[in-house]
């Protein structure tokens, strides 16, 4: 990606009308990263409930922050902060949801970014939470290069089929 597009890309907190938005951008990095690694029957019935617009704007609506980056008005990836569903979960603690970036974004910088603006979204907190595909290297990377370090793991359900996950944890600072 040029450094000419980045400069172009805005992330901004997203609002229950870009539902929409979010759900495209699920849709696509959920398919483009687990196709073929997970049946399509299970990943059509995740992405059909977990990332429906209604569905979304029931978080937001819920309480729930979201991050949108849009290059050009199109949206290309986003964060996702909501209370914690996780069983290693305290007091204090929230959840990263998701971050999802289209991938020709990968090593932009723009992850880095998202998860910034969450960090932001969770001051006040003890620490952020998040669950990852066990397998999933490169995400399992990137969030240990910014201070997640394992506490866990979980079985978490696409579609009707369990997967295992890691459970990953940064400490805040509660200032």
């Amino acid at each position: 990606m040029s450094d000419a597009a980045l400069e172009r890309v805005i992330v901004r907190e997203a609002v229950g009308e870009d539902a929409g938005r979010l759900a495209l951008v699920s849709d696509a990095t959920f398919l483009e990263t687990f196709a073929g690694m997970i049946s399509g029957d299970a990943l059509v019935t995740h992405c059909q409930k977990r990332h429906a617009p209604a569905y979304l704007s029931g978080l937001l609506k819920g309480g729930a922050r979201a991050w949108l980056a849009e290059l050009d008005g199109a949206p290309i990836g986003y964060a996702l902060l909501t209370a914690p569903e996780l069983d290693a979960a305290r007091e204090g603690d929230v959840e990263l949801k998701k971050i999802y970036l289209l991938s020709r974004f990968h090593g932009s910088g723009l992850a880095a970014r998202l998860l910034d603006a969450a960090l932001a979204g969770a001051a006040g907190h003890a620490r952020l939470l998040l669950g990852v595909k066990d397998d999933n290297h490169r995400a399992i990377g990137f969030y240990t290069k910014q201070g997640f370090r394992q506490i866990g793991t979980r079985r978490f359900d696409v579609g009707g089929t369990l997967y295992d996950d890691v459970v990953l944890a940064r400490d805040l600072d509660r200032t």
